[in-house]
């Protein structure tokens, strides 16, 4: 059974990370489960929740504020990335 993790108490347990070791962590720290994702071109750390995936990520640059959204159900209809991602497919 998945533990109750939203967005906003992931976006708590993360307040005061000032860096992504910071935010490995806090996430070990409470036991949250996570993976890494690299599918956009940048780092993004993945949280499996019982509504979905959370993704957290750096906004713009090292020196911006960490981003913690909800992943879309379906990837390949809705990008919750913060830049466009061309998708292609074998019809192109």
């Amino acid at each position: 059974m998945k533990l109750l993790l939203t967005a906003g108490r992931i976006r708590t347990m993360i307040a005061n990370a000032a860096t992504e070791k910071d935010i490995e962590l806090t996430l070990r720290a409470h036991k949250v489960k996570y993976t890494y994702d690299t599918g956009a071109g940048f780092l993004a750390f993945r949280i499996p929740a019982r509504s979905g995936a959370i993704l957290v990520y750096r906004a713009a640059s090292r020196s911006a504020p960490f981003k913690v959204s909800a992943a879309p159900a379906n990837p390949l209809t809705a990008c919750c990335y913060p830049y466009p991602v061309p998708r292609y497919t074998w019809n192109d």
